[in-house]
């Protein structure tokens, strides 16, 4: 069966135009290059998401500092300073 489906392929490519049977040979291979370049750009990272993505960590931080400095605050003078240290957040 399996042999059957060999011979019956190679013979439908010998059949077909040199122009189409090396279209059909190499879309396989195209097509597992653009899963590849994809995966790739997928992984990478340019120089502004690292930027984005410090400046979120960096806003994280500070707004933990704040949220710390509040709760430690015992007076309504203490939180207004916590606030005004932290005003830009």
């Amino acid at each position: 069966m399996r042999l059957t489906f060999v011979l019956i392929s190679a013979l439908a490519l010998t059949m077909v135009s040199g122009c189409v049977a090396s279209k059909i040979v190499t879309a396989p291979f195209k097509a597992a290059g653009t899963v590849v370049e994809t995966a790739v750009d997928a992984s990478t990272q340019t120089q502004s998401e690292r930027e984005e993505d410090l400046g979120r960590e960096v806003l994280a931080e500070r707004k933990r500092e704040r949220d710390a400095c509040l709760e430690r605050a015992e007076t309504k003078a203490e939180r207004k300073e916590c606030k005004r240290a932290y005003k830009d957040d």
